[in-house]
């Protein structure tokens, strides 16, 4: 096949060679922000696959099967695009946090039901996790100290929670909250490695009890897995894992 340089920098078939050879279709007309949707899910997929610091907007208009002008129409920069995928990962990952600790229900039976959401979407949306994973670990780049404001975000809602439990009666009166709050958030990415590496869920199950049990003085019995983490401690009765009335 016979290129052509283009005015942006790629190549381009020659006329002869369209002439010999089946075009490529045409992308399907979409509005502004639903084009911008679709490129913004490929260049998920594309930094799962590639990482932070390698997908290029060359591979994000192969993936999304338009041309390179129009990712750089949306995305102008690499920073641009770089900064976009992280947006959508941060709000996933805060909107699970918020969503989950809002719910008025016992702060162990939230604690694990965080744990839970959690592994599930690691199966759900395993590109959220994949590119959280790579960016967690990208301490010498930029995006760092971003990635610590998102883990302070979500650290400061589990911690809320823990409190609330020590208020109630739930939860150990004795853990730091705060240290809690960070080994809890930390744990995920055990649980993100224990998914990826397709350990059973019996296993998976044992791990989100200990780390429960641990960070709150709280283990989940399998009778009542269901309805939330009991606290391990005698003097805590289920009686009291109901949240008092306001």
């Amino acid at each position: 096949m016979i290129f052509k340089e283009n005015i942006i920098g790629y190549s381009m078939p020659s006329a002869k060679s369209q002439r010999n050879g089946p075009a490529r279709p045409r992308a399907r007309r979409l509005s502004p922000p639903e084009r911008r949707t679709q490129l913004l899910a490929c260049a998920l997929r594309v930094f799962a696959r590639r990482g932070l610091g390698e997908a290029r907007h060359a591979e994000i208009a192969k993936e999304a099967g338009v041309s390179i002008a129009t990712v750089f129409f949306y995305f102008p920069t690499r920073t641009d695009l770089v900064k976009a995928v992280l947006d959508e990962v941060e709000r996933f990952y805060c909107a699970m946090a918020e969503r989950i600790h809002e719910r008025d229900l016992p702060a162990p039976q939230v604690l694990f039901d965080h744990a839970i959401a959690f592994s599930d979407s690691v199966d759900t949306h395993p590109d959220y996790a994949r590119v959280w994973l790579d960016w967690s670990t990208a301490i010498r780049d930029e995006v760092w100290p971003r990635y610590l404001h998102f883990q302070g975000y979500v650290v400061k809602i589990v911690e809320k929670t823990i409190r609330r439990g020590q208020r109630e009666g739930t939860l150990a009166a004795e853990v730091d909250p705060e240290d809690e709050a960070q080994l809890l958030f930390g744990s995920a990415h055990i649980i993100a490695q224990m998914k990826f590496t397709r350990q059973s869920p019996k296993r998976l199950k044992r791990f989100l009890q200990t780390v429960v049990r641990i960070a709150t003085g709280g283990l989940p019995p399998d009778e009542v897995l269901s309805a939330g983490v009991v606290p391990s401690r005698p003097e805590v009765s289920l009686a009291r894992l109901r949240k008092p009335a306001r």
